[in-house]
């Protein structure tokens, strides 16, 4: 299957190697909404998937079906040494992230690992030396630095199309996520709605900044959820950043607003101004149906964290893993096990993010502004 998607040169993605020449094959570890969305994007870049792990035999093989793949396993350090697997997609719940990477680093197999890098920056930062000791190539699968909107906005911001960056204001909200009843307990996750949507927040405003925060001040609430947040997970969480440049940025993160998925950036340089939307106004396409249209919501809100009731006005993404930009994340990672790429999105990345967001947990937790 031939693709023409000029992002890929904003993607930076080199070579033109046939994968027949150097293939490669992937085991996904996961079978849920974000391993079926990285399966989708292998297969748009016909990159062989050779095995599925899921907790369950037969949600392994449910999914091994849909995507035509022969192989299927409820073990997953077996596909981790399996020798016919040649690197490792990690899209496991959060506090399966440590054991799951250190095995990979182990066993030597490159890997891709889905956010956050751990459940806490000290397993991150065993992840980050242990992989750096044995030189694993390795990327940390932050979606926000390959959505086609955000690429070609850092693009404008280092080109200087808005002057000095002065602030931006990161907006990831939905209703929360209902299609993986763990995601409410920070025992398994870490925290609660800031360290699943804010973590992208504060990987993206450093990027796009071009700095690094210096100063975190944020409060966090529980608005909605109480009946099914755990262990002192909150649905809501706002920040204000300070750069080490002098700018600011603001981050509203909730579980607790409805409307489905909204993810915007604002940048307000001193030359000009960017509004970003990756979710509604992304797709350009906006509709109307009196009567709605695809599955029932219940169904689709089992599947994944972002939906919305089809009746009255919509926005349907036309490919929502190129839109969100998983299909080009697992793309770059694959060229960089082919080495034709380094990676631009590390683990190193994704220990930074877990720092950041530590210090929003800390800041909230004492009221007090966090230096970092």
């Amino acid at each position: 299957m031939h693709l023409i998607i000029p992002v890929e040169k904003q993607l930076s993605m080199k070579g033109e190697q046939s994968l027949e020449k150097n293939a490669v094959t992937v085991g996904i570890i996961g079978t849920g909404f974000m391993g079926k969305a990285h399966a989708e994007g292998y297969q748009m870049f016909d990159i062989p998937v050779g095995m599925f792990y899921s907790r369950t035999l037969e949600n392994a093989k449910s999914a091994a079906e849909q995507f035509r793949v022969e192989r299927w396993t409820d073990n997953w350090r077996e596909l981790i040494l399996d020798p016919r697997i040649d690197c490792v997609d990690i899209t496991a719940p959060n506090y399966q992230h440590y054991d799951m990477a250190m095995a990979c680093i182990e066993a030597g197999k490159p890997f891709i690992i889905e956010k956050p890098l751990a459940m806490n920056t000290e397993q991150a930062r065993e992840i980050v030396s242990a992989a750096k000791a044995k030189n694993i190539i390795a990327v940390y699968a932050e979606n926000m630095r390959f959505k086609p909107a955000l690429v070609r906005t850092k693009q404008l911001v280092d080109e200087g199309a808005f002057g000095k960056i002065l602030m931006l204001r990161s907006n990831e909200i939905h209703n929360g996520p209902f299609h993986s009843p763990w995601f409410w307990d920070a025992a398994l996750t870490g925290g609660g709605a800031a360290i699943d949507m804010g973590i992208h927040g504060v990987n993206t405003v450093e990027w796009i900044m071009g700095s690094k925060v210096k100063r975190v001040y944020a409060e966090t609430a529980v608005l909605k959820w109480s009946e099914h947040l755990k262990n002192g997970a909150e649905d809501t969480a706002l920040a204000i950043l300070r750069f080490e440049n002098g700018g600011f940025a603001e981050l509203i993160i909730s579980w607790a607003i409805s409307g489905g998925m909204d993810v915007r950036l604002e940048v307000f340089g001193s030359e000009g101004t960017a509004y970003v939307s990756t979710t509604h106004e992304a797709g350009g396409l906006r509709i109307y149906s009196n009567e709605g249209y695809g599955k029932p919501l219940e169904a689709e809100a089992a599947l994944k964290p972002h939906v919305v009731s089809t009746k009255g006005w919509s926005f349907p993404a036309p490919k929502d893993v190129m839109q969100q930009g998983h299909a080009f994340e697992v793309k770059h990672f694959i060229d960089c096990v082919r080495g034709l790429a380094e990676p631009s999105s590390t683990l190193e990345d994704g220990l930074r993010s877990l720092e950041l967001v530590e210090a929003i947990y800390e800041s909230a937790r004492t009221g007090k502004a966090v230096e970092l």
